[in-house]
């Protein structure tokens, strides 16, 4: 059964030629091309291949080169690297790459077996999309989950109600949960290092994620689009750390504490619509500043009925850190 969430993009325009630095043969004999990123890294890329330069069968990809007398160490792998290399059979992905671009795999119809690193830090949308591993039913667990070496990459449309993401799950590449609209919560393990760029979009239905994890994972700014209303649980006395935290700041959080201990003052706030503005609940002693979504701050409070000028998105924040959003 077909699991993505998108009608996938079909390749058919020739991919325009792309610049490089230099080239090396990987260690299973296909030829490679790099463009140097700094002094000690370099990304693969497409160097527009055609069906004679293209990588087939197995392909390990070396996890440094050298080239003129230095040395570099493979960090990524570009947007549309292997995009259309419809006879590359598997793939081995090294220790030290960090990123997986877009599509960078797409169309690699053939493709059936992956071997993902536990350093990558993102993986970009459609990136297996029309491979082999990512059409296969063989492959998606009993939750609906396709998993490639500890990473998340799709996900069933059919998922419903609550969903327990397996604690080995590392990270969620973008899209993966994309128009799960039946999804309503879904609690996220311990270990979650980064959560991509539109993962959770247009999951209509979604209104909570539990975090396991007490240290926030790296999350994208637009992970979340289109969720109405949603409110994150973390671990008890753990608000700090993901209010602290790129782009959670710009969430509800609220603190998950067991009876007889007392959650921290920043989560026990609490921010609903009314006629007119929003109520502010908790927090008591606290200044509170609201500001609009482009970060213009509206008006200022002590808690209580806020009243607003228009309908909109809004910003509810203490001590100079966003705790609240709200769609009036």
């Amino acid at each position: 059964m077909k699991i993505f969430f998108l009608t996938i993009m079909l390749l058919a325009a020739t991919t325009a030629a792309r610049a490089f630095d230099f080239t090396t043969q990987a260690p299973t004999g296909q030829w490679l091309y790099y463009t140097i990123t700094d002094n000690q890294s370099v990304k693969i890329v497409n160097p527009n291949w055609d069906s004679h330069t293209a990588p087939a069968g197995l392909l390990e990809i070396p996890s440094a080169v050298a080239n003129e007398g230095s040395n570099y160490n493979v960090t990524a792998i570009d947007n549309n690297a292997f995009s259309g290399c419809d006879a590359l059979t598997a793939v081995v992905i090294p220790e030290g790459v960090a990123t997986i671009g877009r599509m960078a795999f797409a169309a690699c119809t053939t493709l059936d077996s992956l071997s993902l690193p536990s350093t990558l830090t993102a993986i970009g949308s459609m990136a297996f999309t029309g491979t082999a591993f990512f059409s296969s039913d063989s492959h998606i667990n009993a939750e609906g989950l396709l998993i490639a070496g500890g990473y998340i990459i799709g996900a069933r449309r059919s998922i419903t109600g609550s969903l327990t993401v397996p604690e080995e799950v590392q990270g969620l590449g973008d899209m993966a949960f994309y128009s799960c609209d039946n999804l309503e919560r879904i609690t996220l393990p311990e270990g979650l290092r980064f959560i991509g760029q539109n993962v959770f979009q247009d999951c209509l239905a979604l209104d909570t994620v539990e975090m396991l994890g007490t240290t926030p994972p790296t999350l994208a700014s637009n992970a979340f689009s289109n969720v109405q209303s949603l409110t994150v649980l973390v671990p008890c006395q753990s608000a700090g750390s993901y209010l602290a935290a790129e782009s959670w700041s710009a969430l509800t959080i609220e603190e998950h504490c067991p009876a007889g201990i007392a959650a921290t003052a920043a989560a026990m706030v609490t921010v609903s619509t009314t006629g007119g503005g929003i109520l502010i609940s908790g927090g008591e002693g606290q200044h509170f500043f609201v500001s609009d979504i482009i970060g213009h701050r509206v008006t200022e409070s002590n808690g209580g009925f806020v009243a607003l000028p228009a309908h909109g998105i809004y910003f509810v924040s203490t001590m100079g850190m966003r705790t609240h959003k709200v769609v009036y």
